[in-house]
């Protein structure tokens, strides 16, 4: 039987967090801080990577097509 009892609130901050952090362009400071579960760790630097690709995606596709960069700029404003 475990010694702690983990909540849904505390692992839903503690995600959120994490996921905040990487969405705000600092994954590589929570992938450094993540250095004591090195399976987490994995998991932020590929949650990370998808988010440059996303951008990349996005980037791509602005230059591309201009229509559908109207249409991107109308949703991102929402």
């Amino acid at each position: 039987m475990p010694k702690y009892i983990v909540k849904e609130g505390i692992l839903d901050k503690f995600l959120g967090g994490v996921f905040t952090a990487i969405g705000k362009r600092s994954g590589k400071k929570v992938i450094k801080k993540l250095a004591f579960d090195p399976e987490l760790q994995k998991m932020a630097k590929k949650a990370d990577d998808t988010l440059k690709d996303i951008e990349k995606h996005i980037e791509d596709h602005k230059k591309r097509d201009p229509e559908w960069a109207a249409e991107f700029e109308k949703i991102k404003n929402l």
